[in-house]
């Protein structure tokens, strides 16, 4: 991250190498990590025409003249890498982690055209590129998030809201995988840069090349608390609780005072089944950070403890801190219904689908106290509603299934 030196050293090694076109292609990058759009441009310009069927040299050529405002050139640079293949990516040589692209290149390319059209006020030629490329890359949110604004442009509001919601539930702008920026990942002893790399890569899809990275980073820098409580967060999520575990305990020896890492911590224990041991660990945390998560996590424990009417304060304490928060409102609507208070459970239900109306669980619930409540159409809407979002969703096609022959409703699911 020595950009200065890197384009000092570059610039030798190019002179040295003579055709050797990748150097001037790492040369180009610093020179577009320090914002010299213009000679990034020039340098990317000579790279494509030494490595013409190398398709990233394009596309980085488009976004740098998009940069400078140079649309024409752009979108001549961006249309010839959808004429070219995916580029070939380097083997992995120190760990079976690799980085999995969300999306091809081309469909970067495309996102960029699509924004040129918009631009220049062609709703409908951007439409059509962004239809075309959520079709074959299904998990590109970018390219959905910005058909919504295009179907917007275009007064197609329901069909811009359907597409947000898809970009919501596709993973955030993961940024496009050069293959020649894994090398130097590989090689990178600064934890600083290993990682921002991390950071850029979704959990859901790259979770691998993320703990690879992450690892890295403390192998490098032992004491480096954020690549530490990061590691420990990830493999939280994962439910690799007794690894979060012992990172965490690590970093309450190494900070003590920071009462996120006691919440996580009780978070672990919940997850490891530990709940006396969490709720006085999350009682703790409260002391300190008295917010709607680590309330939620303590109604969790005491839930599962058996003391219902304690974890029904608590669901409701994190909802009045949150009140969109929907891991509470739902648990909260099933322990109404748990203690036969269906009306109340139905309107926890009927609020979640309000703020979360992809949420099949949460439609599948709904439909149950419905059911319930003897309101047997409105019941059925919402098992169909449950099944449009997930087909496979089996507590929602079983009840529907009863529902027809006159049987009883499901069960409901917490979360």
């Amino acid at each position: 991250m020595f950009y200065d030196q890197a384009e000092r050293c570059y610039a030798i090694v190019e002179r040295l190498s003579g055709a050797e076109w990748r150097w001037t292609y790492y040369h180009a990058l610093a020179q577009d990590t320090r914002g010299d759009a213009e000679a990034a441009a020039a340098s990317f310009r000579k790279i494509a025409a030494k490595a013409s069927d190398f398709s990233p040299a394009w596309w980085r050529l488009g976004e740098a003249e998009f940069k400078a405002g140079r649309y024409d050139a752009a979108r001549d640079a961006w249309s010839r890498v959808r004429s070219l293949p995916e580029p070939a990516r380097p083997a992995s040589k120190d760990s079976g982690a690799t980085r999995v692209p969300t999306a091809s290149i081309s469909a970067y390319a495309t996102l960029g055209l699509a924004r040129i059209s918009l631009l220049r006020s062609d709703a409908n030629v951007a439409r059509e590129l962004l239809e075309t490329v959520t079709q074959t890359n299904p998990a590109f949110g970018p390219a959905f998030r910005l058909l919504g604004s295009t179907y917007e442009a275009l007064g197609r509001a329901g069909d811009a809201k359907q597409a947000i919601r898809i970009a919501d539930r596709s993973p955030g702008f993961d940024p496009y995988v050069d293959p020649m920026i894994d090398p130097l990942v590989r090689e990178s002893r600064s934890s600083t840069f290993l990682l921002q790399q991390a950071a850029s890569a979704d959990i859901n899809v790259n979770a691998a090349w993320r703990e690879y990275l992450i690892r890295r980073a403390l192998e490098f820098d032992p004491g480096n608390k954020d690549a530490l409580y990061e590691l420990a967060s990830m493999l939280r999520v994962l439910r690799r609780y007794d690894e979060a575990l012992s990172l965490l305990e690590r970093h309450q020896r190494e900070a003590p005072g920071d009462y996120q890492v006691v919440a996580d911590i009780g978070r672990c224990l919940s997850g490891l089944q530990r709940f006396s041991e969490a709720e006085s660990v999350l009682r703790r945390a409260l002391q300190g950070q008295d917010d709607a998560n680590t309330r939620y996590d303590l109604g969790l424990a005491l839930d599962r403890q058996g003391r219902l009417r304690e974890a029904i304060a608590e669901y409701q304490q994190a909802l009045d801190r949150s009140p969109n928060h929907r891991d509470a409102r739902n648990n909260l609507g099933v322990a109404f219904a748990r203690q036969g208070k269906v009306h109340e459970a139905a309107l926890q239900f009927e609020r979640l689908v309000a703020v979360d109306p992809d949420n099949a669980d949460a439609h599948t619930n709904l439909g149950a106290m419905l059911l319930t409540e003897g309101a047997r159409e409105r019941a059925s809407q919402e098992f169909r509603a449950a099944l449009e979002l997930d087909p496979n969703h089996a507590r929602a096609r079983e009840a529907l299934q009863k529902l027809e022959a006159g049987s009883k409703g499901p069960g409901l699911r917490e979360r």
